[in-house]
């Protein structure tokens, strides 16, 4: 397997090391060159350095274009002269003011520290843990009171009844929600009231009360799994948001690592692009000066139509390196490369190309338990089966049973009410029973229903999924080891391409316009040839992530530890 390097990322910093089974460095092109000529099917005696002669970044190819233009110049070569200094020009055509050299890892690290794909999506389980609080808190104890004076001056037509009363009312006491549903209030109340009345012995008096009252459900919000549902549908929803969190950063992940690997093709193909079309204005600029010998205009402005096709194509091709370069500074979003700055990306890792034995049903097997959406469809099926239960206990009737114990006492003054109270020597017991019970119950019934019906449509989700994750592996494990099998053909293609160079070269007796046409043929060949040599070295790569994030260890791959903690 392909080693990656430690990502270990968290909110605020992303630590870079390496695993045990790293290198202190990344391989030097040399180094990396000899691996994949050693895992592909070529003659052994194949000089080390022909894979990057055949692709060469940019950077390669400006170094060698100045020491061959350097010895061409001193060897008066002036038709090779013009060609290398045309391969030279467009070749730096691509460059910026600035440069900046990344690796796949430093890629990954940025994108992990900056996306804003991953910064919004890690907010969402601190979020659902704040929902999850909020549902426990309807478990807390309450504390309240009631405090009134009612002072009242009015016209009587009695003596018995007083025209005057100044009341003072209190009420303190503590109430709290049990998970079966029962509600326990436990209050102490004092009352004052003082009255003109004549007849009345204590004057002001003072009544207090100490009152415990149970109200519990027997039907209708009956349980703990009613009553802690909400609870378990926010925890839910809070792994669900952990796991959307995960999806998000794999996704990210593998946008950065793709967009990094098209920059690695893009870059080559402009090179082998450049070569093509210099050798295309060799020919051309030929036929030209052949046109008073055995060149018609036939054949000289079909080669310029050709010509002036292939400039078109290298345009565009410059053109998609730029478009590389963007969007993987848009995948990572570092806040020291901007979008609106001119800076030139050059990858520094080459594509590896190890092969990778896997084993499709092993591969399926992880996927079932490793896969983010698979896990993410399971919780919704608990929270489907958990808003059924509570569709199932509201169609109920409501059945409360009420237990009331009060004790009270009187005395002229508040401590001594108090004291009266304490000696249990007026008792009040009240026992209630409350039936409600709506008539046709339709909207509970239409609630239940609703809720059955989105289990089974949770059910069939959760079956879809694992039917897409099934799918996605087996067509990411064939693409992986069809990349695989495609790198040796390309490969040999490329060289058996240039020998075919070589040869109508080497054996041409004239340079007239059919053997011209011959060669130009066969340099288009050799272009292709090496288009599609690091195309399938960069599917590969894709192919090895892709593999990856359709078993959900995409993660675990780069060795990436999340943590969703937010300031």
């Amino acid at each position: 397997m392909m080693h990656r390097s430690v990502l270990f990322y968290t909110p605020m910093a992303l630590v870079l090391g390496w695993g045990a089974a790293g290198m202190a460095q990344s391989p030097g092109k040399a180094t990396q060159a000899r691996d994949f000529i050693n895992e592909i099917d070529v003659p052994t005696d194949l000089p080390e350095e022909r894979l990057l002669w055949h692709i060469p970044d940019p950077e390669s190819e400006r170094d060698r274009g100045l020491k061959e233009l350097a010895e061409a110049e001193e060897a008066g070569d002036t038709a090779r002269v013009q060609l290398l200094k045309r391969i030279f020009q467009r070749v730096e055509s691509i460059r910026r003011p600035e440069q900046l050299r990344l690796t796949l890892e430093d890629a990954l690290q940025r994108a992990l520290a900056n996306s804003f794909a991953i910064d919004i999506q890690r907010y969402n389980p601190a979020i659902e843990t704040t929902r999850v609080v909020e549902a426990e808190a309807a478990f807390d104890a309450v504390f309240f009171s009631d405090i009134t004076r009612n002072k009242v001056d009015q016209p009587t037509s009695s003596q018995l009844q007083a025209n005057q009363a100044d009341q003072f009312s209190s009420s303190y006491g503590v109430r709290k929600l049990l998970p079966t549903g029962a509600q326990i209030t436990g209050s102490y109340s004092l009352d004052r009231t003082k009255t003109s009345l004549s007849f009345q012995d204590l004057n002001p008096a003072y009544t207090s009360g100490l009152t415990l009252e149970v109200r519990q459900p027997l039907l209708r919000g009956f349980g703990i799994d009613f009553n802690r549902s909400i609870i378990n549908i926010n925890k839910n929803n809070q792994k669900i948001s952990t796991l959307t969190f995960e999806r998000q950063v794999e996704d990210t992940l593998n946008q950065v690592e793709q967009s990094y690997w098209q920059l690695v093709q893009a870059r080559r193909d402009i090179v082998i692009t450049a070569r093509l079309l210099a050798e295309f204005e060799a020919i051309y600029e030929y036929l030209v000066a052949r046109q008073e010998f055995d060149a018609t205009p036939v054949q000289l402005n079909t080669t310029l139509a050709n010509l002036q096709q292939s400039r078109v194509e290298f345009i565009q091709k410059r053109a998609t390196v730029r478009d590389a370069e963007d969007r993987l500074i848009a995948a990572m979003n570092d806040k020291d490369i901007n979008l609106a700055d001119d800076i030139e990306i050059v990858p520094e890792s080459m594509p590896e190309i190890t092969r990778i034995v896997v084993n499709r049903l092993a591969e399926v097997s992880t996927a079932l338990e490793q896969r983010p959406e698979i896990r993410e469809r399971q919780l919704a099926v608990k929270n489907a089966e958990l808003a059924l239960g509570q569709a199932k206990n509201q169609e109920l009737p409501r059945l409360d049973v009420n237990l009331t114990y009060n004790i009270q006492g009187l005395a002229g003054n508040a401590d001594r009410s108090f004291d009266e109270a304490s000696r249990h020597k007026y008792v009040t017991y009240v026992t209630g029973l409350q039936l409600e019970m709506p008539i046709g119950n339709r909207a509970a019934r239409a609630a239940h229903l609703r809720a059955r019906l989105e289990l089974l449509q949770a059910k069939a989700a959760q079956r879809l999924e694992i039917e897409r994750a099934i799918l996605e592996v087996n067509e990411a494990v064939r693409t992986l080891d069809t990349r695989y099998d495609q790198l040796a053909p390309t490969f040999q293609t490329a060289e058996a391409r240039f020998r075919e160079v070589e040869s109508i070269v080497a054996r041409a007796e004239r340079k007239d316009y059919n053997t011209l046409n011959l060669e130009l043929g066969a340099r288009r060949s050799l272009a292709d040839a090496r288009r599609f040599m690091i195309a399938a070295m960069v599917d590969y790569n894709i192919a090895v992530i892709n593999l990856e994030q359709a078993k959900g260890t995409l993660l675990p791959y780069n060795n990436v530890v999340l943590s969703t903690d937010v300031e």
